[in-house]
């Protein structure tokens, strides 16, 4: 008998308390996305379920502005519904590992132009509430997303995701478009030693840098003086700024890499072979600092969370040391061959060779320096 209302008590409590848990959390996201600032979002991890507030460009979707005007309305809305939800569950997915989570609700709406709350012509973002549940907690929770728009600032998306006490901020791109969520920090080293990696030696400026230090002179001491500047350099206002103790905006320390470029090349064409190894590494050190911040740049777009930022900032370190090896050993190879190639090849690959490498650094790093001040330029002219 006992057991009987107890059980019929406990029915009760999920029948009761249930919906109104759902309730509460899906109005705290509907007042959080009246204030969700453009391309951010927040998830919140509650048991087997997901809930997700995002602000998505409306260019992001196909056939739902009607008029063309880069707005939606709640007349286009409506009419559209049916298609945006379709859209928004095809382009924002969630995962356990690979099992993609059932998508339980999706709730797209619009608010007057941001920038005028008496304006009835509709709004650039798309505010979406969503909800994806799973058979049982997720333990390696992964998002999927592809809805960035078409102009030049709505190439991103932020993201706050919570579980319990755990926090954790991401960034992604048409380039990155999938995360996973709360990994372990050996997990996190791994990749962002691969991501480091990856931006050294796809790094055309930082690679054509390394290059005008490493032609000026031969030698292991001045090889090894020069990196080791470089390395300690850009390693201390990468963790500077990682850690917000220094914060440049990248639109100041674009340029300025250019124009270290240019700097280390005509510093070359000046100074031959006659290279004074202690001043050389002091000049590499301070252009080591603005490459440095342009690699937190870097870093600040893939994401790093509080929790993870130590493993990541170690990973990525290290990641960009040995592109860096790489680089030098591929120059190396290089050298080696050249020598064997002959007495001719031999002195050309230090004479002749080295200027015009010098040249060539100072002629695309003068063409990188007016396009960024350009860029930077533009960016400062547009509206936020």
């Amino acid at each position: 008998m006992i057991a009987g209302r107890r059980r019929h008590l406990l029915r009760l409590v999920r029948r009761v308390v249930g919906p109104i848990a759902l309730g509460g959390t899906l109005l705290a996201s509907s007042a959080l996305a009246h204030m969700m600032p453009a391309q951010q979002g927040t998830l919140n991890l509650l048991g087997p379920s997901v809930f997700a507030a995002l602000s998505l460009p409306v260019s992001a979707f196909r056939g739902v502005d009607d008029n063309g005007d880069g707005r939606l309305s709640q007349v286009e809305l409506t009419a559209h519904l049916v298609a945006l939800q379709a859209q928004l569950g095809r382009r924002v997915r969630f995962f356990n590992a690979t099992r993609e989570g059932r998508l339980d609700l999706v709730m797209p709406m619009v608010e007057p132009d941001e920038r005028d709350s008496t304006s009835l012509a509709g709004s650039t973002h798309v505010l979406v509430l969503m909800k994806s549940t799973f058979d049982a907690a997720p333990e390696a929770l992964r998002m999927e997303a592809d809805a960035f728009g078409t102009a030049a600032n709505e190439r991103q998306l932020t993201l706050k995701a919570t579980r319990g006490p755990d926090a954790e901020a991401i960034v992604l791109t048409p380039a990155r478009r999938t995360h996973r969520f709360f990994r372990g920090p050996w997990e996190v080293l791994g990749d962002y030693t691969r991501l480091g990696v990856t931006h050294i030696l796809g790094g055309t400026d930082h690679l054509l840098f390394l290059l005008t230090i490493i032609v000026a002179a031969a030698g292991w001491r001045y090889w090894l003086g020069v990196l080791t500047s470089f390395t300690v350099a850009h390693s201390l206002t990468l963790s500077l700024s990682l850690l917000g103790i220094v914060r440049v905006p990248a639109a100041t320390v674009e340029p300025l890499i250019a124009a270290s470029i240019v700097l280390m090349a005509l510093l070359n064409l000046r100074e031959g072979h006659a290279v004074v190894r202690w001043r050389r590494m002091a000049v590499v050190f301070a252009c080591g600092l603005l490459h440095g911040l342009g690699f937190a740049s870097a870093l600040s777009d893939m994401g790093v969370s509080g929790r993870t930022r130590f493993a990541s900032l170690v990973g990525f370190n290290v990641g960009i040391e040995l592109g860096q090896a790489v680089f030098l050993g591929a120059l190396l190879v290089i050298g080696v061959v050249a020598r064997s190639a002959g007495p001719g090849w031999w002195t050309r690959s230090q004479t002749v060779w080295p200027r015009a490498m010098s040249w060539t650094a100072a002629g695309l790093g003068t063409i990188w320096f007016v396009q960024r001040m350009a860029l930077s330029a533009a960016a400062s002219g547009v509206p936020r």
